[in-house]
């Protein structure tokens, strides 16, 4: 059933994201990392989980719209960081793509720590971020998984959620 949901809401925002690519849907980047978070679990993340936004982007205000609500017991806080001191309590790390050079920085300020990861630009996934996003050649919007950081993060994600990946590592 959890599957079937997964595939739904994936198919539902495909056809959102139209055939043109100049045009970006910050909404549909939002609720993917809403998603994703959803079907991830932390380890002792408190009532509220933290997703600090680092660079400008859009996303930004489409999470603000997520602000107060409740995924898995947890209230959805979304941030803004203005420099990676500020990413310190964060739980879910959302990377702009125009701040997508500081990832090295980020992984080694967060090492160790139950952090996620989820990147703007394509491809980050194999430089330590959880989660990076892809639009495919049919203009969908879909996530690479480096599921070997993840675990060493000690953040577990379904089994629905990683066999909806574009690729995992």
């Amino acid at each position: 059933m959890r599957y079937l949901k997964i595939v739904i809401f994936i198919s539902a925002f495909s056809f959102s994201r139209g055939a043109a690519c100049q045009t970006t849907n910050y909404q549909v980047y939002a609720l993917f990392v809403v998603n994703i978070v959803k079907y991830s679990s932390f380890p002792n993340p408190g009532t509220d989980l933290q997703i600090a936004v680092y660079g400008k982007t859009k996303v930004f205000d489409e999470l603000l719209k997520q602000n107060g609500k409740t995924v898995n017991g947890h209230v959805l806080k979304a941030s803004q960081a203005e420099s990676i001191a500020d990413l310190s309590q964060a739980h879910v790390i959302y990377l702009a793509d125009g701040k997508s050079g500081a990832i090295e920085e980020i992984v080694k300020a967060t090492e160790g720590k139950p952090v996620l990861i989820i990147c703007e630009r394509e491809g980050l996934h194999k430089k330590g971020a959880g989660f990076s996003f892809i639009i495919t050649e049919n203009s969908t919007l879909r996530f690479d998984i480096n599921n070997t950081e993840l675990e060493k993060r000690l953040i577990k994600v379904s089994k629905s959620l990683t066999a909806l990946a574009h690729s995992m590592i």
